[in-house]
């Protein structure tokens, strides 16, 4: 019991009854010279005299009789005739145990723009069990006025209270905090608590990164083993850095235990503790690049008639993220303010998926963006060197299928003998159709998975998704079919079943800007790089790789026309990725400066035709802006 009141109350308490205790149990020195000298000498001799008749003890009798009748009379009176009153009294007296809730950690960008902090809020509850029945619909009634709701939505949470209390509202204003002070004596089992509101100045331009926090719901106020615990009225964050920092960011409540006398009106304090706020972290994002990249993506998309486009700025070296940008998006803060089952439904409705993080949580065929690892692949499995020449006929015969080069598509010319180097230039679809016929699928698969393509990034986004790289297991688990030779083909141009995120591109790109180092993404700023695997490419391999992007962005090369007079050196690789009758989806990932990079770029849009027109001079501003401002 001791330990209990000095855990709940402080050590003051503790010592308190620890001394009281001693003070009962302490002996003087006599007593223990008396009680060490006790003998059977020392017990008092008993008087033998005549015993007194028992009628002289008779009035001792009457008056012992008479004052027992007298106690079980006022035993009586008390418990049964007023017991009533009494229960009534001690009932409308109680102790209220109130959270003072610990304001959230502030996160900032990478230069120390505040880009999620705190405002001050109250929240206000209800004790069904306490408000009094008789004044149950005045109270609801005052209530609702005050708040500008209807009743009957304050007395349909009173009536689904599976607790001792339930939240009204966690939104009240300064000065509705002050008439409900002003008003709470004739509110019994109605409670004001302060309770800071989350606050996103920058809403919809970086709300996938940044994430949202709603109330504890049930699940959370009965998880086990969580120190300290989620409490009513606690926030939560449910996306981005707010869910995956949860633990950094919630800090710890502090508590206010007072007495309430039935009116409502708090009689004393008995106990107070102070909230501690949660720690700060500070991102690796640079919130001026991701303004000017989302404002880049939204014009663009309305321009075209496009529904959806997402970006990754990536530094190489340390593999931190210094934009991430999903477009259409939505007010993060729309989940700190009252947000009614109504409007949420609207939200997770939409059917432009407004919650989706397209850049980690949504996955797309890469199209040619993936011929950087099956290059890769044909170079370190010997299938080729750097001097093989294969020829393009336009397109390759499989089955009764023909496979075709975008070239003979779309003006039936076709590229003549070529080495990797030129096929990654031109994006030559039949080059890779033939190098991924010679290596068959399972090198393809192999280096697929060594740039850690079907299995998430590491990035700190819960939302993330790991993709997918189809087997011949997968594929009979999944369809029920076997492998067809025509699918060795598709993966090797980055098409059929393969699935990769805009993040995982950019990790791809980032190992042949960086080097050959596969680095693991950060949202926290460092200047520590996370290196998963290097070493796992020959130099030669890499340096052949390269050269091809470099190639790419010169004379006639895929977009030699965007980036030929471009004032800084690039390096990239375009996709026109296959999708259905909505038409294919737009990428171009590139790093710059060519060949010491300091940043990668990955720009995907969805259904927006081809990459190199589309994406790539999304990408070329993007450069322009992010060097003319940091150099």
């Amino acid at each position: 019991m001791k330990n209990k009141l000095i855990k709940s109350f402080g050590f003051v308490f503790g010592e308190n009854l620890q001394l009281s205790r001693r003070r009962k149990n302490i002996a003087s020195s006599a007593e223990i010279e008396k009680a060490e000298s006790w003998s059977e000498s020392h017990k008092p001799k008993l008087n033998q005299g005549p015993l007194p008749s028992p009628w002289r003890l008779v009035p001792v009798y009457f008056i012992f009789s008479a004052f027992l009748v007298f106690l079980l009379a006022r035993a009586f009176d008390l418990q049964v005739i007023q017991g009533d009153i009494f229960l009534g009294q001690a009932q409308g007296n109680y102790a209220r145990l109130e959270a003072n809730h610990a304001p959230r950690g502030v996160v900032f960008d990478r230069s120390g723009v505040i880009l999620a902090q705190n405002k001050p809020g109250f929240r206000l509850f209800a004790e069904p069990k306490v408000i009094p029945s008789d004044k149950k619909k005045d109270i609801l009634g005052s209530l609702a006025e005050t708040l500008e709701v209807q009743e009957s939505e304050l007395s349909k949470k009173l009536n689904q209270a599976s607790g001792d209390q339930v939240t009204l509202s966690n939104q009240i204003t300064s000065d509705q905090a002050l008439e409900i002070e002003t008003k709470s004596d004739n509110w019994p089992g109605v409670g004001l608590e302060v309770n800071p509101i989350r606050y996103y100045p920058y809403k919809n331009t970086i709300s996938h990164v940044v994430g949202y926090t709603t109330e504890a719901d049930k699940s959370d106020l009965a998880r086990r083993g969580l120190e300290p615990p989620y409490v009513l009225g606690d926030k939560v964050g449910r996306a981005g850095v707010e869910s995956f920092f949860e633990d950094t960011l919630r800090g710890t409540n502090g508590y206010t235990l007072t007495t309430v006398a039935a009116s409502g009106e708090k009689t004393g304090e008995i106990f107070r503790s102070p909230a501690k706020a949660g720690k700060n972290i500070t991102l690796s994002v640079d919130i001026k690049l991701q303004e000017f990249i989302y404002k880049l993506l939204e014009k663009k998309i309305r321009s075209i008639g496009a529904k959806a486009a997402s970006a990754v700025a990536m530094d190489p070296s340390t593999g931190e993220i210094l934009a991430l940008v999903s477009i259409p998006s939505f007010n993060n803060n729309l989940f700190s303010r009252r947000l009614t089952s109504e409007r949420y439904e609207q939200l997770i409705s939409n059917p432009n998926k407004l919650l989706l993080n397209r850049a980690v949580a949504a996955a797309y065929p890469p199209g040619s963006t993936f011929k950087m690892v099956t290059a890769a692949a044909g170079l370190e499995t010997g299938t080729i060197t750097a001097q093989t020449k294969i020829k393009d006929p336009g397109f390759i015969t499989l089955g009764g299928r023909v496979f075709t080069n975008w070239l003979w598509t779309d003006q039936g010319r076709t590229e003549g003998s070529i080495n990797v180097v030129r096929a990654i230039a031109r994006s030559t679809d039949t080059f890779f159709y033939s190098i991924g016929q010679m290596m068959g699928e399972g090198n393809i698969q192999k280096y697929a998975k060594i740039f850690g393509l079907g299995s998430t990034t590491g990035a700190q986004l819960p939302e993330e998704i790991a993709g997918l790289v189809p087997t011949e297991e997968w594929k009979l688990a999944t369809k029920g079919e076997p492998w067809y030779p025509g699918e060795t083909l598709n993966i090797s141009i980055g098409q059929g079943d393969l699935l990769t995120t805009p993040l995982q591109i950019s990790i791809v790109t980032g190992v042949f800007a960086n080097g050959g180092k596969l680095v693991v993404p950060t949202l926290l700023k460092t200047n520590q790089a996370k290196v998963q695997k290097s070493n796992f490419l020959s130099k030669k391999t890499i340096d052949v790789v390269r050269e091809g992007l470099y190639q790419d962005t010169i004379g006639d090369g895929n977009v030699g026309w965007l980036f030929g007079d471009f004032k800084i050196k690039t390096a990239g690789k375009t996709g026109t990725a296959e999708a259905g009758e909505k038409g294919p989806h737009a990428w171009y990932t590139a790093y710059a400066p060519h060949p010491e990079a300091k940043i990668v770029v990955t720009v995907m849009i969805e259904h927006a035709g081809h990459g190199s027109e589309e994406a790539a001079p999304l990408v070329k501003e993007i450069f322009d802006w992010w060097f003319s401002h940091k150099n």
